[in-house]
C-alpha cells in the first residue's frame, strides 16, 4: 500500500476535465492492484480541475515531458508521463499509476511531493522542468 504523508504541505494539483475523469476512473478500476493507485486516488480527490490555458502556470498532465529530481536518491530523470497503455521504461514512458507518475501528475515545476512507499519508507519527487520549461523563483506564484 502506498500512503502520502501529511507531515508535508501538499502541492495543488491541477488537472484538465478530461485528464480528471481519465485518471479518476482508471484508479477506481485498479484500486489496490497498482502501487501508483492509491497515490493517484488521493491526488484527483483533491484535485483543481482547470483549463489548460487558465492554469496559473503550465502543469503535468497525461503525455507531458518531465524532469523530475528523486529526493531519495537525488537521481534527476526526464520522462514522459503516460497511460499504462504506452509506458515503457526503456523509451522513457511511466505509467500514471507507478508512485511516481502518481505524484507528479498536477504538479508545476518548483513543486515537491512526498509519500511513504509501500515498504514505509518516505520518497519524494521535485518538479524541476516541465516540457523544457524549468523553474524560476520569479515565476512562483504567492
Amino acid at each position: 500500500m502506498t500512503t502520502t504523508t501529511h507531515t508535508q504541505a501538499l502541492p495543488t494539483v491541477y488537472v484538465t476535465e478530461a485528464d480528471h475523469e481519465i485518471l479518476s476512473n482508471l484508479a477506481e478500476a485498479v484500486a489496490d492492484r497498482a502501487a501508483g493507485s492509491r497515490v493517484l486516488a488521493g491526488e484527483m480527490a483533491r484535485a483543481v480541475i482547470v483549463d489548460p490555458d487558465q492554469a496559473p502556470r503550465p502543469f503535468v498532465g497525461i503525455g507531458s515531458t518531465v524532469e523530475y529530481q528523486d529526493l531519495t536518491s537525488g537521481q534527476a530523470r526526464r520522462v514522459r508521463l503516460s497511460l499504462p497503455r504506452d509506458a515503457s521504461i526503456d523509451e522513457g514512458r511511466i505509467s500514471v499509476l507507478t508512485p511516481v507518475g502518481a505524484a507528479l501528475i498536477g504538479m508545476t515545476a518548483g513543486e515537491t511531493f512526498h509519500w511513504t512507499d509501500n515498504d514505509g519508507r518516505p520518497r519524494g519527487v521535485r518538479v524541476v522542468a516541465i516540457g523544457g520549461q524549468a523553474f524560476t523563483p520569479s515565476a512562483t506564484l504567492a
